[in-house]
């Protein structure tokens, strides 16, 4: 008998994905980060990802002096990371421990970002499964 596969649709978080165009400034996409308590934005442009803003690219452009009212697409992370929906739990957390990445976006066949996930899905995903004594 098959045991049931967790997949990245089973744990992403998929309802009010917090996005912004990449011409939005830096300051307004950090203030919709503080407002919707997330550490990352998906960067969308004609519904397809193009990119992410994360806390770790907030703290390095304020350490390297950057301007916050710049567009964050001059900001954000271009080399996306990305999983499918089907993909397993073991998939998305050897990609984010190989890529020392916190969060994954999930795209569809055509790129649309459809849902993301954090280390801390993840995580909880795996103590929830687990058997305590």
């Amino acid at each position: 008998m098959a045991k049931y596969m967790t997949a990245a649709k089973d744990i992403m978080r998929h309802d009010n994905l917090v996005t912004a165009s990449p011409q939005e400034k830096i300051i307004d996409v950090v203030r919709k980060m503080h407002e919707n308590k997330v550490g990352s934005v998906l960067i969308v442009d004609d519904h397809k990802l193009v990119g992410i803003f994360t806390e770790r690219d907030l703290v390095r452009i304020i350490a390297e002096g950057g301007k916050l009212d710049q567009p964050v697409g001059n900001a954000m992370s271009r080399n996306l990371i990305v999983v499918s929906p089907q993909d397993s739990i073991a998939i998305v957390a050897s990609k984010m421990i190989e890529h020392w990445i916190r969060h994954i976006p999930v795209v569809d066949k055509e790129g649309k970002p459809i849902g993301i996930i954090s280390i801390r899905d993840v995580l909880r995903h795996i103590v929830a499964s687990s058997t305590f004594p």
